[in-house]
């Protein structure tokens, strides 16, 4: 790509689901001695869900190869719940709440030195933001950061790379290390996102 050129993108962006918290319900045993083993009445298990959200961007090209940017997205995950052990009942899945996730971003973009054809070109891209959550009433907001590094390419679809004007679809895949938000227990957590944007240099 050109130097010192912006570019504006567009898409949206696929999230995996993970994992937030296991407990396990347990009363005390009517047994001999001062700490009888408890009794499991369930267990439960929670997992924020699969879910699109909107994206937009903007970058500045520092070099042919490099490049910054930044942006933001949002999109509404729901919470989910998994029943089991339970011995009255069989295993259960509930829907939980549904949440409003914002993420604001700011990352690198490094276009590796070779093509794929005339038009496609690889990239990485590397970054990290703010998370923030809202419980479904609104009334009550967690918030987090998310850090990623990922692979991906752009495709031209009118100009190329050394033209001025530029249209085309970039694509990636990223792994994703979240800290903060939502989770009953407070762990990092690791998911995966699928993000396809339409971008067009200036």
């Amino acid at each position: 790509m050109r130097p010192h050129r912006l570019v504006l993108e567009g898409g949206v962006v696929w999230s995996g689901g993970y994992a937030i918290g296991d407990v396990d319900a347990r009363l005390r045993r009517n047994a001999t001695g001062s700490t009888p083993p408890p009794f499991t009445l369930f267990s439960a298990s929670s997992d924020l869900s699969r879910a699109a959200s909107v994206s937009a961007r903007i970058g500045f090209t520092l070099t042919p190869s490099l490049a910054i940017e930044g942006g933001g997205s949002f999109g509404m995950p729901r919470v989910g719940y998994a029943i089991s052990q339970d011995p009255e009942v069989g295993a259960q899945q509930i829907d939980g709440e549904q949440l409003t996730q914002y993420f604001v971003d700011g990352a690198l973009v490094w276009h590796l030195p070779m093509r794929l054809g005339s038009r496609v070109r690889p990239l990485v891209v590397g970054g990290g933001g703010y998370l923030r959550q809202l419980h479904e009433a609104r009334t009550l907001a967690e918030t987090g950061q998310v850090f990623y590094g990922g692979v991906g390419a752009r495709y031209w679809i009118r100009g190329g790379l050394g033209t001025a004007r530029s249209f085309g679809v970039r694509g990636d895949v990223r792994a994703n290390l979240r800290r903060g938000g939502i989770d009953f227990e407070d762990q990092a957590r690791v998911f995966p996102t699928v993000a396809v944007h339409l971008f067009l240099s200036l």
